[in-house]
């Protein structure tokens, strides 16, 4: 089955330009993810911003995260997902999180439609760690991957036409809504930091 052409995601370096002290303001706010994930020792948070009053809140209560939304230029749709996501150290050629699409996790107004864009936000990863990249999938290339197995990830990335982001700490990678998209699992020494992003999902109406 042909798929739609490729929306290609947009990199920017450094616009974040201290990351390392925004992930260390934030893991003190982590704990167990909120959504289920492959590795349950995943940490992160979840929060909806969709109106000024939200806003105010995550300015008083997690100005780390609040900076790192203003960093992408201020987003205004309706709603916003803001994730944290912290994750440990697996296998550099498995899918650490399987391709997907990105959805609310609460049902409302927005529950079954997909972002405008996705911007991930790199704050941390070990210097000396392999793997870890975000890989954006073309359009339509989901429905195939539904059952692709974990391992070999790049054998898969690479037979359907996946891009690779490396995981560059301050590094801005924003994609299409409706691109599927997954992270690959990493290898690290045990003592190192483990790969932290923020990722945004811009909802709107269309």
């Amino acid at each position: 089955m042909a798929r739609s052409p490729m929306v290609p995601p947009i990199v920017v370096e450094d616009v974040v330009p201290q990351p390392a002290e925004l992930a260390a303001a934030l893991r003190p706010a982590l704990g167990p993810h909120p959504v289920a994930q492959s590795d349950p020792r995943t940490r992160g948070l979840l929060r909806e911003i969709a109106d000024d009053a939200a806003r105010a809140v995550l300015d008083a209560e997690l100005p780390a995260l609040a900076e790192v939304v203003r960093r992408l230029g201020d987003p205004r749709p309706p709603l916003l997902v803001l994730a944290v996501n912290e994750t440990p150290p697996t296998e550099a050629d498995s899918f650490l999180l399987r391709p997907h699409v990105d959805r609310r996790p609460e049902a409302g107004r927005f529950a079954g439609a997909a972002p405008l864009r996705t911007s991930v936000v790199f704050l941390d990863f070990p210097a000396e760690a392999r793997g870890g990249e975000l890989v954006v999938f073309p359009r339509g290339a989901a429905r195939g991957l539904a059952s692709a197995p974990r391992a070999d990830a790049r054998a898969t990335v690479a037979r359907v036409g996946g891009v690779m982001i490396a995981p560059r700490p301050g590094r801005v990678c924003t994609l299409d809504g409706k691109a599927a998209h997954a992270v690959l699992g990493y290898e690290a020494p045990g003592e190192a930091r483990w790969r932290l992003v923020v990722v945004v999902a811009e909802f709107g109406d269309s």
